[in-house]
């Protein structure tokens, strides 16, 4: 997949952060933007939002960055179990 492909998955991410961030504290908001990803996006997605991670360049939005580490943990921890 493209680097474009990559961000518009985090274009996205940074949107969902944002609608579901508005009065939250940002844990509360990470968890829920992290059960979004989790419930609504394909498995490919997913595992290459958490690809970009490692890009330094990743414009993702402070809230989105944690919702994606989030995201990766529990991927991590279904892969384990």
């Amino acid at each position: 997949m493209s680097s474009h492909h990559d961000n518009q998955l985090i274009h996205m991410t940074n949107q969902i952060a944002a609608n579901l961030g508005g009065g939250r504290d940002e844990e509360t908001a990470a968890a829920a933007t992290c059960r979004h990803l989790e419930t609504f996006w394909a498995r490919s997605m997913k595992h290459r939002l958490v690809a970009t991670l490692e890009r330094e360049d990743a414009p993702l939005s402070p809230l989105a960055k944690r919702a994606v580490i989030l995201l990766a943990e529990g991927l991590a921890r279904r892969h384990a179990g």
